[in-house]
């Protein structure tokens, strides 16, 4: 029996587990990444990479690469409801093509939501982790047994070949999906509730025909034999289809024959040639779990919170949960702060969590009130008669409630504008704005993401290319040198890695837009965590103590520094 040693281990190596140690890596800490499967993911699954998460690939260097192999912005146009691809459209969502929209888009950030299917996405995730020297991955590897103890956690696992293993790790991140093992070996409970039962089916087939004009991301299927919804995944060849079944049906009676029927349902061109390649049974799931660490290990992405993809914010609720996570150890194993700082985990992300496990299931139940239930099971008359001339007043009733269903596909409030409220964040008085989920109003209130602002008068650059997950950073405002002076003295006596810059010096960007949408004065500053969030805020001059305590806040020392 071998034994690796390692500061951190990761069980999971989809999207959120490899996350975990590009991020890792980023810092050079080393860990060790256990996944049971060979390889990574064969079936698409979730797809949706939405514009923060593509904020933090792009801090750690991989947002490139992602852009490489997402689906064409140009190919991601609108939501469309449809009949069938060559029949009778619905309506249409439109996300992207409206100049408006696409002002307001590149308003609120240097990068853009993304359409990424999960079996190119963790190919570039895994290529990234694996060239940092502190990350190795284990694939193959299944965990066998978990026990933790004041100093560490110790993994038993076993290999697809038979050899058997132990790791020893200091903290453990259990992104090992909604059936977690590490969950269930550390005793941690779940609420919430099963939505439905569903079949996901991976095929390929040349559509360009029927989707050349049509665009869109996502095409909603309603007809007498099948709905659902169709995700396009290349724009053209590469296609899932996700519907839902009644308990009347099992996953068994979805053999490849009738997943054929069906899809030619969908398409509504018997002539084209399909190739089924994967069919794939799940469970819709909005679940939240009890807790989200304990002890030495925390639990990330769909192991802690198993939500409805009616809205796409699985994933990337997993990846801000593992970028809370990664800057917090990284400061504790470092000696710059204490344990107590991970206790800030749950706390910080269990709340963000909650709300979009609840917004997706909301997501799902409006779909169902108005007729349009897609991935659920459907029962209803009215899908017998939606096609031809017959069909134009049943359409006209589904298409009512199309309008609102905005916040199940564009939610830029949703994805900019939850907020942390721990300890660690040092409140300015002022009150929590209001906040939508369809509309980001940007804030520098302590506990939000910093806004993005471009450098100079390019827009594909960003004021949040200054943060990193391995440092705070200090914005101070032209005439705000007191405060940077003051920042770096504190961060050189609590041994905290930090920058300072002051807008309109080191950094090129208008003093005016930064000071408006920041909130302060030119004599002002806030203080930015390594994962974007505001830590504190003064709008202008103020006592040195008041920035130094701030910092002691944020990486849960109170006691005020003494220099060296």
């Amino acid at each position: 029996m071998s034994e690796v040693h390692t500061d951190v281990a990761i069980i999971g190596g989809g999207p959120v587990g490899l996350s975990a140690a590009a991020m890792l890596g980023h810092l050079g800490i080393s860990c060790v990444l256990h996944e049971q499967n060979e390889t990574t993911s064969f079936h698409p699954r979730g797809h949706v990479v939405n514009t923060r998460t593509m904020e933090i690939f792009r801090g750690l260097g991989v947002a490139a690469a992602v852009d490489e192999v997402s689906l064409p912005l140009e190919r991601h146009a609108g939501i469309g409801f449809v009949t069938s691809l060559a029949g009778d459209e619905i309506g249409v969502i439109e996300t992207r093509g409206n100049p408006e929209w696409a002002r307001i888009e590149r308003q609120q950030s240097a990068v853009f939501k993304r359409s990424c299917p999960q079996d190119v996405l963790e190919p570039v995730l895994r290529q990234q982790a694996e060239a940092c020297d502190s990350v190795e991955t284990r694939f193959g590897h299944r965990i066998t047994g978990i026990e933790q103890d004041a100093t560490g956690v110790t993994l038993g696992w076993e290999t697809t070949g038979g050899a058997t293993g132990q790791t020893r790790a200091k903290y453990l991140i259990a992104a090992d999906g909604p059936r977690s093992f590490a969950r269930d070996s550390v005793g941690i409970g779940m609420k919430g509730r099963s939505i439905g039962q569903q079949i996901g089916v991976y095929f390929h087939a040349d559509l360009w025909s029927l989707v050349e004009k049509r665009p869109y991301l996502l095409y909603w299927i309603y007809n007498a034999t099948t709905s659902g919804v169709l995700i396009s995944l290349d724009g053209r060849t590469r296609w899932t289809y996700n519907f839902g079944y009644g308990e009347t049906e099992s996953r068994e009676d979805f053999t490849q024959e009738r997943c054929l029927d069906i899809l030619r349902a969908v398409i509504g061109d018997p002539s084209i040639p399909i190739e089924i390649k994967n069919v794939m049974p799940w469970r819709m799931q909005a679940r939240i779990a009890d807790t989200m660490s304990s002890g030495r290990v925390f639990m990330a992405g769909d192991a802690a919170h198993p939500l409805p993809p009616t809205g796409g914010q699985g994933m990337n609720t997993g990846v801000a949960d593992v970028q809370n996570l990664v800057w917090k150890l990284n400061l504790v194993l470092r000696g710059s702060a204490p344990e107590s700082l991970l206790d800030t985990y749950d706390i910080e992300r269990r709340p963000v969590a909650t709300f979009n496990v609840e917004q997706s299931a909301r997501n799902a139940e409006a779909m169902v009130k108005k007729g349009l239930s897609g991935m659920l099971a459907n029962e209803s008359e009215l899908l017998s008669n939606l096609e031809g001339p017959e069909g134009a007043a049943n359409r006209a009733k589904l298409a009512e409630g199309i309008p609102e269903q905005r916040a199940h596909f564009d939610y830029p409030g949703q994805t900019f504008g939850y907020h942390y409220a721990s300890a660690l964040i040092t409140p300015d008085g002022t009150a929590l704005p209001d906040f939508s989920v369809t509309e980001y109003r940007p804030t520098a209130r302590p506990g939000h993401r910093a806004p993005h602002l471009p450098l100079g008068n390019d827009p594909d650059t960003s004021l949040l290319d200054t943060f990193d997950i391995g440092h705070f950073t200090l914005l101070a405002g032209p005439d705000g040198q007191d405060w940077a002076d003051t920042a770096i003295s504190a961060a050189q006596a609590f041994d905290v890695p930090l920058k300072a810059y002051r807008v309109g010096a080191e950094l090129d960007t208008d003093v005016d837009a930064w000071t408006r949408q920041y909130g302060v004065s030119a004599q002002g500053a806030v203080l930015v965590r390594p994962d974007g969030h505001v830590a504190w805020r003064s709008p202008g001059p103020g006592r040195d103590t008041d920035l130094t305590d701030a910092l002691a806040h944020a990486i849960a020392r109170t006691e005020t520094p003494v220099s060296a």
